[in-house]
């Protein structure tokens, strides 16, 4: 693929399609951008970007924006943590999905690279792995593997990419989101520490990364887009050094996560929204830990470290 092509990018607004926009931009690449009702595109102006207010789930208004695209990239999602409803998911994900690759066949459309998350993936370097829990008991995750397996049932009839991110952290992001982990080592003298671990990434070289593969990747293929893997203590320490502060760091066991998820099952169950429960808090116990050597192997992806 080359520049000067058309690309449209779902979810504008959020901190990673941010991210995609500005790589593409860059590269010379015609970009629309689709931002939520209210909400804005916050990354650097380029005269090759278009934003416009439109629903990724309305199938009219993505039919005529996606006309003369050669490709989707489709980032927007529902992240929500505190959601029970699994149908909730499965329409803003998965069927939105399908209903995207429909129109990008309908209108013709060269490629369509489908942003998913490494937890629909087993832990480890290969992207076959199967999920394994505690992701299999997230619905988040649960939707993103079941509209994966859509993609790839279109892969004869479009170009179809998978990317699999892992944490990311950085430009764009928000206090509110993966970002709040900055304020906390900044702001807290007493650093909580669970036992487990996870692949962290910036987002500017997970955004180069999925660009690479919209650009070099067979029909078919799929990448863990990831960095690297620490442990919560070690990744906190990072983030601590980075800021030239000292922080004292204590662990937390993991009877007191199982007791704190068990109090958050509870409160759903009372109709009370809670992003804590026993599987959120059995994912904070595990060495969530991924490699990228497919990536690095088939589309030349050698991400940089966090901070460099």
């Amino acid at each position: 693929m080359t520049p000067n092509k058309t690309v449209l990018v779902t979810g504008a607004n959020g901190m990673l399609a941010t991210n995609i926009i500005e790589k593409l931009a860059q590269a010379g690449y015609k970009v629309i951008g689709t931002v939520r009702k209210g909400k804005k595109y916050g990354g650097e102006v380029y005269e090759n970007i278009t934003t416009v207010e439109a629903d990724y789930k309305d199938p009219s208004a993505m039919d005529s924006l996606m006309a003369g695209c050669d490709t989707v990239f489709h980032v927007a999602a529902m992240t929500s943590q505190s959601e029970k409803n699994y149908e909730v998911f499965r329409k803003v994900n998965v069927e939105a999905t399908r209903m995207l690759l429909e129109t990008a066949v309908k209108n013709g459309t060269g490629t369509f690279v489908y942003v998913s998350t490494a937890n629909a993936i087993g832990f480890g370097a290969a992207e076959d792995r199967p999920m394994c829990y505690p992701f299999s008991e997230s619905l988040y995750a649960r939707s993103k593997k079941e509209a994966e397996d859509i993609v790839k049932t279109y892969s004869g009839k479009l170009r179809t990419v998978i990317v699999n991110p892992t944490f990311m952290i950085g430009k764009y992001g928000t206090k509110k989101g993966s970002n709040r982990v900055f304020d906390m080592v900044r702001n807290s003298p007493l650093i909580f520490c669970p036992k487990g671990g996870k692949n962290v990434i910036d987002v500017e070289e997970a955004a180069r990364g999925m660009v690479l593969a919209m650009e070099k990747a067979k029909t078919g293929s799929q990448y863990l887009i990831c960095g690297e893997n620490f442990s919560y203590k070690e990744m906190f320490r990072k983030i601590a050094a980075h800021y030239g502060v000292k922080r004292l760091y204590v662990t937390v066991p993991n009877w007191l996560l199982k007791t704190a998820g068990h109090a958050g099952d509870f409160l759903a169950k009372c109709g009370i929204p809670s992003e804590v429960s026993s599987t959120n808090m059995d994912i904070l116990m595990i060495d969530n830990f991924y490699f990228t050597d497919k990536a690095g192997r088939e589309i030349g992806f050698e991400p940089k470290g966090l901070f460099e």
